[in-house]
């Protein structure tokens, strides 16, 4: 059994978002694509959608390029 606590984690249009610091500092959660490509880092949840909601689209036609 693992006892290790786990950060807290929500999805946004498919990606990750997860807490990675006090969430009182700059760069306290952490976005990531469903791909695994670091989206960035936001300072609350609602900056973490937005910044989602900015890059999404071209996130998306960047991994379809890719293909």
């Amino acid at each position: 059994m693992d006892s290790t606590p786990t950060a807290p984690c929500w999805t946004h249009r498919g990606c990750r978002v997860r807490l990675v610091g006090h969430p009182l500092c700059e760069d306290a959660y952490e976005i990531h694509h469903n791909s695994g490509e670091l989206i960035g880092l936001a300072a609350s949840l609602s900056a973490a959608r937005e910044l989602i909601d900015a890059r999404i689209v071209l996130e998306r036609q960047r991994l379809v390029a890719t293909a």
